[in-house]
C-alpha cells in the first residue's frame, strides 16, 4: 500500500510546471491503509526531471530543487500536502487537503484550468531514500507531454540512482537532453502563493503492485537462455506500448501491450528483432503459410518440400516464425545448398 501514498506528493505539481495542483479521486481508504501512510509522511525533494513539456525546458536553466511537506490530513481519507516552489528568487506555496484512493500506485488526475487529465504511477522506490516516477498528462485539445521526476529525502541523491533514473528515461524513449537536474538553491521559506484544490470523481483504475525491487529494471541485452520461452510481462507500469514477445509454442512473434517499465527479457521493440533473437531451427519445418499485407518488408521463407528458400511477391507476408529478412539469412538458418530461387 505504500506505493500508492507515494503519488500523493505528486499533487504538489503546479501549472507551470505543466502539472496541476487539482486532482480528481473517486475512493476512500480504510484505518489500516490509512495507519501505512505514516511510513511515507515527512519531506521530499525534486531533484531531476526529464520532460516534453515545452514550459519546462524554457526554463531548465532557472529550475531549483523544491520541497513537499506531507502531513496527516483531517480525516483517515485525507493527506495534507504543501509544495514549496522557487521561482525567479520568490517561493511559491500550494497547498491542499487530497482524498485517499483504494488504487494503490497509480493516480489520475485533472487540471480544470488547462484542461488536461494526469495519469501518473510509481516506478521505482526505496521509501526512505527516493522514488522515480512517470507522468503523463493529455489536454483536451489532444495534447500530450510525458515527464519522468526523482524525488530524494535529501538534497541530493546517489550517482548509482541518478544512474536509474536515466535509464527509465531512455525506457520512455525519451532523450537525455530532456533531463533537467535542478539546482540547489538553498531551503525555501518565504511563501507569496497558496491555492486550495477542487475535486472531482473518476473511474477506479487498475493497482500497481508494490515490488521490492530497488534496481532500474532495465531490460538485459543478453538476455537468458530461457527468456523467449517465458509469457509475456506488462511490467507494474501503466504505458500502453506495443512491443513483440516470441510464442515458443507458435514459434511466433506476436504484440502484447508493455506497460513501459520492468518485465521480463521476452520483450522486443520489432518483430525483426524477436524473431533474430529467439526462433531456432525448427522454424524450417513450420508450414508456408502466406497471406497478403502491406507496409512490410520483403521476406523469405524455407520451403522444406523443396529445400529451398523462396521469395515472397510485395504485398504477401508469412504468418509464423519460418520468415527472413534476406535469402542468406534463411539458407543460413535452414541449411540450403545454394541454388536457384522460385517467386510464391
Amino acid at each position: 500500500t505504500l506505493l500508492f501514498y507515494l503519488f500523493v506528493f505528486l499533487l504538489g505539481y503546479n501549472s507551470e510546471d505543466c502539472y496541476a495542483v487539482s486532482p480528481d479521486f473517486t475512493a476512500h481508504q480504510s484505518q489500516i491503509m490509512f495507519v501505512s501512510c505514516f511510513q511515507f509522511l515527512g519531506k521530499w525533494h525534486d531533484v531531476a526531471v526529464a520532460s516534453t513539456c515545452p514550459y519546462m525546458q524554457s526554463h531548465r536553466g532557472d529550475a531549483a530543487i523544491g520541497s513537499l511537506e506531507l502531513e496527516s490530513g483531517s480525516t483517515n481519507s485525507t493527506i495534507k500536502m504543501t509544495r514549496i516552489v522557487l521561482r525567479h528568487g520568490v517561493c511559491k506555496e500550494i497547498s491542499g487537503d487530497y482524498q485517499l484512493t483504494t488504487t494503490p500506485g497509480r493516480f489520475f488526475y485533472h487540471i480544470e484550468k488547462w484542461g488536461a487529465d494526469v495519469d501518473a504511477y510509481v516506478v521505482h522506490t526505496n521509501y526512505d531514500e527516493y522514488a522515480i516516477v512517470i507522468m503523463n498528462k493529455k489536454k483536451t485539445s489532444g495534447t500530450k507531454s510525458t515527464s519522468v521526476k526523482l524525488y530524494s529525502r535529501t538534497m541530493d541523491v546517489r550517482d548509482t540512482v541518478l544512474d536509474d533514473f536515466k535509464t527509465l528515461v531512455r525506457q520512455q524513449e525519451m532523450s537525455e537532453d530532456t533531463i533537467i537536474i535542478k539546482k540547489n538553491k538553498g531551503n525555501t521559506h518565504t511563501h507569496t502563493h497558496a491555492r486550495k484544490c477542487s475535486r472531482a470523481k473518476r473511474n477506479v483504475v487498475p493497482s500497481l503492485a508494490p515490488t521490492d525491487m530497488e534496481g532500474s529494471g532495465d531490460l538485459l541485452v543478453f538476455r537468458e537462455p530461457d527468456a523467449c520461452k517465458a509469457q509475456p510481462d506488462t511490467g507494474p507500469c501503466f504505458g500502453m506500448k506495443d512491443r513483440y514477445f516470441y510464442n515458443s509454442t507458435a514459434m511466433a512473434c506476436m504484440i502484447f501491450k508493455y506497460g513501459g517499465c520492468l518485465g521480463n527479457q521476452n520483450n522486443f521493440h520489432t518483430e525483426r528483432e524477436c524473431l533474430q533473437t529467439c526462433r531456432t531451427e525448427a522454424v524450417c519445418r513450420l508450414p508456408m503459410a502466406a497471406h497478403a499485407c502491406t507496409g512490410e518488408p520483403p521476406i523469405w521463407a524455407f520451403d522444406s518440400s523443396a529445400g529451398l528458400c523462396v521469395a515472397y511477391k510485395q504485398g504477401f507476408c508469412q504468418g509464423n516464425g519460418n520468415k527472413f529478412y534476406t535469402k542468406a539469412e534463411c539458407e543460413e538458418y535452414c541449411g540450403v545448398a545454394k541454388e536457384g530461387e522460385s517467386k510464391r
